[in-house]
């Protein structure tokens, strides 16, 4: 009998073992909103919005890259660790020198468990304030 009941505890013992393993979820990138939508912005004024986001896992979050589609749009983000709760930054500047519409993808990639690319997207139109619907004021 006392080997059956000491079996059973040896069992039990290594089942909770293996369940606490499987509860890691590993580093987990979590953003406050993929699309920041400028809707539109003067020529020539600043064009950096910041995208926010979060650490939800349970393992240091590393930011390996952010790429940007063409030179219009430059991104710069949080170089350090981002520990489990913290939050990052990753910033991404327009060029508004052009009167155009914008639709930006930002791709980032990371050491998230949840996925190691994700897409975050800039867009909006650039207007000139000395034209209306494309004719010239005349002042």
């Amino acid at each position: 009998m006392k080997t059956i009941l000491l079996v059973v505890t040896f069992f039990m013992v290594y089942m909770t073992s293996i369940g606490q393993d499987t509860l890691k979820k590993g580093p987990i990138l979590q953003f406050l909103q993929t699309t920041i939508d400028y809707d539109t912005i003067e020529r020539y004024s600043n064009g950096t919005r910041t995208f926010v986001f979060y650490n939800t896992g349970d393992e240091p979050l590393v930011i390996k890259k952010v790429k940007s589609g063409c030179s219009c749009t430059i991104p710069s983000y949080t170089k350090d660790t981002i520990y489990p709760g913290e939050r990052g930054e990753i910033k991404a500047s327009f060029n508004t020198r052009k009167p155009i519409p914008f639709n930006q993808v930002l791709k980032v990639t990371s050491n998230s468990s949840a996925g190691k690319k994700v897409e975050i997207r800039i867009r909006g139109v650039v207007i000139d304030p000395k034209k209306v619907w494309g004719i010239e004021r005349k002042l």
